[in-house]
């Protein structure tokens, strides 16, 4: 059997393990925008707290918070004009995102702290640490902002810090491998390829992403003691885990999914999703109570920040 024919079976028996069989039970929950037309959600609380930003009614973006009952915009972040988006939130309701100036900031108790950097978030935890990675000249450095200051979590450049858990765990990727930084740095590994990123990770320190195996196809992966592939369509990356061991991906041409122990549920398949008329859905965030959030193409062809609950989970925490 030749390469080629092996790398070809590998994804038939990849894709054939995805299952369309959607989920007894879900609701959709149109997210709305600012005005505007368009919004995008990247992250979402244990109790229900969503951020992300969202289109004005002048046409510009703002960072928002969504408390369950609607959007609350939470401005620029800056004296500059321009758009703004928040891209981790905790159940304080602290928000760190990115300013109209490019600043990395935090919005908290309404009032904007700058980072002094630009760059990206990956993650804030409950203590209100905040990881991500920096520009630093033509590369990135993974970072991590506690008690005011900036500081450089791994040496090496290029790397990024993708999330963090409540006791500080860190994960990411440094030149080309994932990492978990929980007191110190350690390399992941790979699926036998040559690259790896870690995107997401719970409180058990179990890590998700996506790695290339040895046929160099980008697969996505859990990494318990050890890396392992995850059942999920090929060419696609895992995102994020929850405490339940739910794990939200994404890939080009099939978007999301949901592997929940052997089973690969497509968000598109969905009934309460397809009853919408909703497609081209992209998750970015999971919580324990199974809510996925994240940004999907409606029936009118606007890209629309959503919640998927599964029926029966309590309103979410409003912030005060």
């Amino acid at each position: 059997m030749t390469r080629v024919t092996i790398r070809r079976t590998a994804i038939a028996i990849a894709l054939a393990a995805v299952t369309q069989v959607a989920a007894a039970n879900w609701q959709l929950v149109d997210l709305g925008a600012l005005g505007g037309r368009n919004s995008y959600a990247s992250a979402v609380t244990a109790s229900g707290l969503v951020t992300g930003c969202a289109e004005t009614a002048d046409g510009s973006i703002h960072a928002f918070i969504h408390d369950g009952d609607a959007l609350r915009d939470l401005g620029t972040g800056s004296a500059v004009a321009g758009n703004s988006c928040g891209l981790a939130i905790n159940d304080q309701g602290i928000v760190a995102g990115r300013a109209s100036s490019g600043e990395l900031v935090v919005w908290s108790g309404g009032g904007v702290t700058g980072l002094g950097i630009q760059g990206n978030v990956g993650g804030i935890n409950g203590s209100g640490v905040v990881v991500g990675a920096r520009n630093d000249g033509t590369a990135t450095r993974a970072f991590i902002y506690r008690d005011g200051a900036v500081a450089d979590l791994v040496a090496t450049a290029p790397s990024e810090a993708t999330a963090i858990n409540e006791r500080g765990d860190v994960v990411g990727a440094a030149n080309g491998h994932a990492f978990i930084h929980d007191g110190a740095l350690r390399d992941l590994g790979t699926l036998g390829g040559n690259y790896s990123v870690a995107r997401g990770l719970n409180a058990r320190a179990e890590v998700v992403g996506q790695a290339s195996n040895d046929f160099g196809q980008p697969t996505p992966f859990i990494h318990r003691n050890a890396m392992q592939a995850l059942p999920g369509p090929a060419y696609s990356s895992a995102i994020a885990i929850n405490n339940r061991g739910q794990v939200i991906g994404s890939g080009e041409g099939t978007y999301g999914y949901l592997v929940d122990g052997a089973t690969v549920t497509m968000l598109g398949s969905i009934p309460a999703v397809t009853a919408q008329g909703w497609r081209k859905l992209v998750p970015t965030g999971i919580n324990d109570r199974g809510w996925i959030v994240g940004t999907g193409e409606n029936l009118t062809g606007d890209l629309r920040a959503f919640i998927l609950k599964p029926i029966g989970v309590k309103k979410p925490l409003r912030v005060q």
